[in-house]
């Protein structure tokens, strides 16, 4: 828009060298000729078409003396010539054409006169002048705008290493507080509870050496308070226990650990899973991660986790074929060998789904491909018994 803005400038400041004399047909073809050579260097932007018009119109202005008048407006574009020259090549370049300039005005002075040949030649400078403050503008422009393109980059790839940071902390804090729990967990298990394991111990021995009495009846009293004690200690540890154990964690350390081939972790669970539900999730991954690294070949494996309304699923695929020939062709995923061609991981994979009431599926089809899907609420049986 400002090479627009100075080319009328220019224009208008030709035209009123017009404005002492009358305008006759060489004058409005004149302009016309300058407005032409000027338009289409402006809009098209080629340097070999520029050189060449402004070639043939200073010639032709040689020639036509009343051309002259509008050689400003077709100098313009000189300057964005010599962007990337030196110094030296510029300044010669510069005389040059000022040179040429001055010979073809000289050559026209007779018809324009004095007067108007210094105008020409001072309109000439001021087109120049205009047409350099312009270039620095727009380079300017250029370079404000990849400064703010810089900034804006900057700004969100600080953004997300703080982000990024804000979820490494927390992800240490999270990791930290379940360690303490479990740690605190064990260290009451292991040490009031063996205490009073043995108080019931020794209070059981007492009330064997006693006979019927009132001291007998107190221990019976003591014995049932420590009883109480020990399964509410328990009750707490087993709790305390399964609060420090959260699957998601749990299955992006497994994921980290797995250097086999490249791994890619889709968690999409929002509500943790019972204790029995994700004890079997995570031995299941573990077991089929594994899998994948003994007897696979893969290149590539995916592990998703999905939560529904009423179940969990749980996807782990791979590209890979068996590697190392077991019987039934049951590689990758399913492990090799076992009675009958299933192998042993494929049967206790399918055994801790199956105690939950799940289904387990396994395709053999461009790799392998590990389909589980778990109730939610579902109890093992066996798990159940043992709490």
């Amino acid at each position: 828009m400002r090479a627009v803005v100075d080319r009328l400038i220019i224009l208008a400041c030709c035209a009123a060298l017009l404005a002492d004399k009358p305008v006759g047909i060489p004058d409005v073809a004149a302009l016309l000729a300058a407005l032409t050579v000027s338009g289409l260097n402006g809009y098209i932007g080629s340097v070999r078409l520029t050189l060449v018009s402004v070639g043939i119109y200073t010639a032709a202005s040689a020639a036509y003396p009343y051309l002259c008048t509008f050689l400003p407006l077709v100098y313009y574009d000189i300057p964005r010539l010599a962007q990337g020259w030196s110094w030296g090549t510029l300044a010669a370049t510069a005389l040059s054409a000022a040179a040429v300039v001055a010979a073809v005005v000289a050559a026209g002075a007779r018809q324009l006169g004095v007067s108007t040949t210094a105008a020409v030649l001072s309109l000439v400078a001021a087109a120049w002048a205009l047409s350099l403050r312009t270039d620095a503008v727009r380079r300017s422009q250029t370079e404000l705008r990849q400064l703010q393109d810089d900034n804006r980059e900057l700004t969100l790839l600080l953004t997300r290493q703080q982000k990024e940071l804000v979820e490494k902390r927390d992800y240490e804090v999270r990791l930290a507080t379940l360690n303490e729990r479990s740690r605190i967990a064990r260290e009451i298990h292991d040490h009031v509870g063996h205490l009073l394991s043995r108080c019931l111990l020794q209070i059981g021995a007492l009330m064997v050496t006693e006979r019927e009495g009132p001291t007998k009846q107190s221990l019976a009293v003591v014995r049932e308070t420590l009883s109480q004690a020990m399964d509410s200690i328990r009750s707490s540890v087993h709790n305390l226990h399964e609060e420090s154990f959260d699957l998601k964690l749990q299955v992006e350390t497994v994921a980290s650990h797995f250097d086999f081939c490249p791994l890619r972790l889709d968690y999409r669970i929002q509500t943790e899973p019972d204790r029995d539900t994700s004890h079997c999730l995570l031995a299941i991954i573990k077991e089929g991660l594994s899998n994948i690294m003994r007897h696979s070949d893969a290149t590539q494996a995916t592990l998703t986790l999905l939560e529904h309304p009423a179940l969990y699923q749980l996807v782990l695929q791979d590209n890979g074929t068996v590697r190392d020939g077991g019987s039934g062709g049951s590689g990758g995923l399913g492990g090799v060998g076992g009675v009958g061609g299933v192998g042993l991981g494929l049967r206790s994979m399918e055994e801790r789904v199956a105690a939950l009431g799940g289904q387990f599926l396994v395709q053999r089809k461009s790799g392998f491909r590990l389909f589980v899907s778990l109730p939610k609420g579902g109890h093992s049986h066996e798990g159940a018994s043992r709490g």
